[in-house]
């Protein structure tokens, strides 16, 4: 019958055209919403992280007589770092020191971070006395901190060669009024134990000569090359 058209055959080229672009528009939310989640993390990560300080303390300290050898004091190199965002600050620290000889007189005593820099042999050089410490995010701090006794510094703790055990604590600031995200986020530092070796002690050298004795990690080697291996033997 002439005039006749007869209707667009559907082969199903209208329904594959649907699916893909629902598959398209699905992979664009997932993309999204990977985007969105990454760039939360970011801001996290670089404004609102809440400070987070980690020590470090190396495998060889320093042991030390003050005032005439009357004063026993440790300089141990600190490492502190902030990983977080925000500033963290270290009010003080605290060192208890145990001696794990069995037969030792004084077994336990407890240090405070007085200065900052290595034991000077002069005892008119001027102390720098430790102030609290203020990280901003991602930054680090790393000095020598010398732990002077609590009290009454008398009767000595390490009075022989030895094992000694240290326990490091730190002390940090807490907001006066501190944000929802503070409190959840916010962690306890908690103390670091170590062990170290006194390997001999020399009362004049202490007292008089103001030296200072290396306490070591009983697994701890320095680093030497062949050539300064060789001349050693």
């Amino acid at each position: 019958m002439s005039g006749f058209q007869s209707a667009p055959s559907n082969d199903g080229s209208d329904q594959n055209v649907a699916e893909i672009g629902g598959r398209g528009g699905r992979i664009a939310s997932v993309l999204s919403a990977l985007a969105l989640a990454f760039s939360g993390l970011s801001f996290y990560e670089s404004v609102l992280k809440t400070a987070a300080l980690e020590v470090y303390v190396p495998p060889v300290i320093h042991y030390a007589r003050d005032q005439g050898g009357d004063v026993e004091l440790f300089a141990i190199p600190i490492t502190i770092v902030n990983s977080g965002a925000r500033t963290g600050t270290a009010l003080t620290m605290e060192l208890t020191v145990e001696n794990l000889r069995a037969d030792a007189p004084v077994k336990t005593k407890r240090y405070y971070s007085a200065f900052i820099g290595e034991h000077s042999p002069k005892d008119d050089e001027v102390n720098r006395a430790f102030a609290p410490l203020s990280l901003a995010g991602r930054a680090t701090f790393s000095d020598t901190v010398r732990f002077y006794p609590e009290g009454n510094p008398l009767p000595v703790l390490v009075d022989d060669a030895g094992d000694y055990r240290f326990t490091l604590k730190l002390t940090t600031a807490v907001p006066a009024y501190p944000g929802i995200l503070d409190g959840l986020l916010r962690r306890e530092i908690p103390p670091i134990a170590f062990e170290r070796t006194l390997p001999w002690i020399s009362e004049q050298q202490l007292g008089m000569r103001r030296a200072t004795i290396p306490m070591h990690d009983k697994n701890w080697q320095p680093t030497t090359t062949p050539a300064t291996a060789e001349a050693a033997r």
